[in-house]
């Protein structure tokens, strides 16, 4: 298993071991109590405590679910002894709130297709660096647990990396990963890197990352599983493109689900920090511009109120507006088990998204046809914590990492789902 001592040096910090504070004794029974949900639908607290800002989560095929903490943190729950175990802690760059920067470290995970023989890890992480701002990056790299069907920890020496993108500052990391399982391919979100109090100095600059198809700010990528590209993505060839570049026009792009049924992809988008601003969540077409820094929400400029001046412009899947606080979440297109523990028919096949800021869950109804957003309608609220990340569990569960700090550590971080129950459920 991969450990490491503290390191703290000026503008990034390695992997910290101090926890998060304890929760009261009541704190489960609290949170569980407080969230409002439908008829028939039970909140569960699985791991509370001791969870260092937990950002992603994944079902690994060894049957736990693995989840990721900002500071370096892998975790896996195990559903039999109900308890999250360690598996690893990364040497990470990562700063705690601040002026400067303090959004890098751990963020998401993958499992390869073959897991359970080959034993492959896929994560996305900004790796420790001395105080030279030009060594400082996130890094996607494929790793080997040590029993594939019941790891304990990494390889030591294993890790092989698959894309490095510089980490130009330390906003808007992006960060997320999934594996497409209609193509095979390993889907990466990346974030700007813009910091927000300049955004009226470079919001309609042509040359601003998320714009230029060479910057790999701002994009999502689409890579084999071995780290190089398939010869079908959309900027193959082009002299003015890096090939592994799948979407851009991208601001943060934190959150990442892949449709299993579809192969469709989406992100949450975390808009800009304005009343006026909005969040989104785009469901990503190849080659598509998603318009930032010149246009976001409903395919407006970002000043002046205008309309977008790129015709290119793809709009938002779904949209919101930021006045009072937001933060988007995407979450999983629901899809049912054939289990009795299944959602209702009226929640299949649409979208269960979020509000990290607002700590809210909706449900939005999708169009099977042509993929359209029929309507939303609130399904959540009353979390302690917002949610950062979802996955639709094997059981039809919906399974949610919440976050309860500020990039700190709160007693509020949590592991959580959220079951049906029946309609006589009390």
């Amino acid at each position: 298993m991969i450990r490491f001592s503290i390191l703290l040096l000026a503008g990034c910090l390695s992997a910290v071991l101090s926890g998060a504070a304890e929760a009261p004794t009541n704190g489960v029974e609290k949170a569980e109590a407080a969230v409002r949900l439908p008829k028939g639908f039970r909140y569960e607290v699985l791991a509370m405590g001791n969870l260092t800002e937990p950002v992603a989560l994944q079902f690994s095929p060894d049957g736990r679910l693995w989840f990721t903490g900002r500071r370096g943190e892998v975790w896996a729950y195990d559903f039999t002894q109900k308890r999250a175990e360690p598996i690893a802690k990364l040497p990470v760059c990562w700063e705690p709130n601040g002026p400067v920067a303090n959004e890098r470290g751990l963020h998401g995970l993958a499992f390869d297709p073959d897991f359970l023989r080959n034993g492959h890890l896929y994560l996305h992480y900004a790796p420790w660096a001395p105080t030279n701002a030009t060594a400082w990056s996130n890094r996607v790299s494929r790793f080997t647990v040590n029993q594939p069907t019941r790891a304990t920890g990494l390889v030591e020496g294993s890790e092989k990396v698959l894309l490095t993108v510089p980490s130009l500052r330390g906003f808007h990391q992006g960060g997320a990963l999934g594996i497409n399982p209609r193509d095979g391919k390993l889907y990466v979100t990346s974030g700007d890197n813009n910091v927000s109090s300049d955004t009226e100095k470079f919001w309609n600059n042509p040359e601003n990352p998320p714009q230029v198809l060479t910057a790999l700010q701002g994009k999502t990528f689409r890579l084999n599983l071995d780290g190089s590209i398939p010869n079908d993505n959309p900027f193959v060839g082009r002299s003015d493109a890096h090939p592994a570049v799948y979407t851009y026009g991208h601001r943060n792009p934190y959150s990442l689900n892949i449709d299993a049924q579809t192969g469709f992809v989406y992100v949450g988008e975390i808009g800009f920090d304005r009343k006026e601003d909005w969040e989104e969540v785009n469901w990503l077409r190849a080659g598509k511009n998603y318009g930032w820094p010149r246009c976001m929400g409903t395919n407006y400029a970002t000043y002046g109120g205008s309309p977008c001046p790129l015709p290119d412009a793809a709009p938002p899947w779904i949209s919101w507006i930021h006045d009072g606080g937001a933060n988007a979440t995407g979450g999983p297109i629901y899809r049912p088990t054939g289990k009795a523990s299944d959602f209702p028919v009226q929640y299949q096949g649409g979208m269960f998204y979020a509000d990290w800021v607002r700590k809210w869950l909706r449900f939005a109804t999708v169009d099977p046809v042509n993929n359209t957003v029929l309507k939303t309608e609130p399904f959540a609220r009353g979390f302690t914590a917002g949610i950062m990340a979802m996955e639709l569990g094997p059981d039809g569960a919906l399974y949610l990492i919440e976050y309860g700090g500020w990039f700190t550590p709160s007693p509020q971080d949590k592991l959580a789902r959220i079951v049906w129950v029946g309609d006589g459920a009390k």
